[in-house]
């Protein structure tokens, strides 16, 4: 097949949804497929270009055998909802130089990854005119996020972005996303449910596998075995609501086994370090994103895994951080309301506590709980990897995914044919 992807982010960023789709297309080009990505270069969570691409305008590179097409783009010093929407703005205009030589190819079918909403916006143009599939990839609520958690708050341009949300969502021809939580909004703004098909974000279960905690990253931190490490490992949003774990950090200070480390980088990272060194938090230690060699180090280290949301945010972001921690095979406390889809997660799996978002005193309850259960954090890690191995397979979650793309193309064919053994059968998606 002939696939366009495009998206803002893409390989090589090593968090979020860049790291999920530049390994889709990765495999997709491992089948075979002749793969080309829209992308702007790569800026997150950093929120800053990579050195290697800045100044360097539009570029057409190629990746694991797959056509890259980067964008330039405006990536705010300061990102608040204005300047986010100005970043997001300037990548669909600059996507347009790309705009003749897409035309000029001939595709089978268009992946749109949303956020941002507008990378739907050339992928329907071209599909209305090739009369191909378009599929809209939903790995973030944006536009109910940034309503709900007030992080812009122009009602008229809101208003008008949920009226272009609802009209790209019709014209897609299936509509995926991450967890059931997200497809249920989904089905609320008008999507058919024969349109929605579900593809949770997957764990690497080769490159990230259960490992003795007493590793270098470890013993580089100058832990000592007897200490737990509490770990939080992924972006430092501003709609994370990370304060809570400084607060937990706080409360527990006392503990002299008990030490906190964030390790990762976003727009909230500044503010964060510069809260804990006010209140003296001795015991909070933040570390760089780390590279590809060193995070599966990192994951084995932590002794108890945070996996945080803010209330307002439940079912609109899937926290992606949680796959890596379930293949590590390692114990979380996710703070999250009832009914929402981390706390199903959460419950299905056994493999964490549950604490309400936003409550340091219960998250610290929580960690003192497991820090002082053994067992208990040994099972849940068990039941965390079993539960990845089952459910989050990325051989599996991707074939599936193929399989959608094959039936729309062609609904007669499947990837999984009977000529030949390199595609395996799975479950329809659904």
């Amino acid at each position: 097949m002939r696939l366009l992807i495009h998206g803002i982010n893409y390989a090589p960023e090593l968090a979020g949804i860049g790291r999920y789709t530049g390994e889709l297309g990765a495999w997709l080009a491992a089948r075979g497929h002749r793969v080309t990505v829209l992308t702007a270069p790569p800026y997150y969570p950093e929120w800053r270009v990579h050195p290697a691409y800045r100044g360097r305008g539009w570029r057409r590179e190629f990746r694991d055998g797959v056509e890259v097409l980067r964008a330039p783009l405006y990536v705010p010093i300061r990102v608040t909802g204005k300047t986010r929407f100005l970043h997001e703005i300037s990548f669909g205009a600059s996507c347009l130089y790309w705009w003749p030589y897409l035309c000029r190819q001939r595709w089978d079918a268009v992946l749109a990854v949303y956020p941002p909403l507008h990378s739907g916006i050339i992928p329907s143009w071209l599909v209305r005119h090739q009369k191909i599939p378009l599929i809209i990839h939903v790995q973030d609520l944006q536009v109910d996020a940034a309503r709900e958690l007030g992080i812009f708050q122009q009602p008229l341009i809101l208003t008008f972005l949920e009226r272009l949300e609802r009209l790209l969502l019709r014209r897609a021809e299936a509509v995926t996303t991450i967890s059931l939580g997200m497809r249920a909004r989904l089905l609320d703004k008008g999507v058919p449910a024969s349109h929605l098909h579900l593809f949770p974000n997957w764990a690497d279960l080769e490159r990230i596998s259960p490992s003795p905690k007493d590793n270098p990253v470890r013993r580089q931190l100058g832990l000592k075995p007897e200490e737990m490490m509490v770990l939080y490992a992924g972006s430092l949003g501003e709609k994370h609501g990370l304060e809570v774990i400084l607060e937990s950090a706080r409360l527990t200070q006392k503990e002299s086994s008990i030490r906190y480390v964030v390790a990762g980088e976003g727009v909230a990272k500044s503010r964060l370090i510069e809260l804990a060194r006010l209140q003296r938090l001795n015991k909070v230690l933040f570390l760089p994103l780390q590279s590809e060699a060193l995070f599966p180090l990192l994951l084995a280290a932590g002794d108890i895994h945070l996996v945080v949301q803010k209330r307002k945010a439940a079912d609109l972001v899937m926290p992606s951080k949680l796959t890596n921690i379930m293949a590590a095979g390692r114990p979380f406390i996710a703070t999250a309301l009832p009914g929402t889809e981390l706390a199903r997660v959460t419950v299905e799996s056994q493999a964490g506590l549950l604490v309400p978002p936003e409550n340091a005193h219960e998250l610290a309850k929580a960690i003192l709980k497991l820090a002082a259960e053994e067992t208990t954090r040994q099972e849940m890690g068990r039941r965390a990897r079993a539960y990845a191995e089952a459910q989050l397979d990325r051989e599996t979650v991707l074939t599936r995914f193929e399989d959608l793309v094959f039936r729309l193309t062609d609904p007669g064919r499947s990837s999984a044919r009977s000529t030949s053994g390199r595609f395996a059968a799975g479950p329809p998606p659904g």
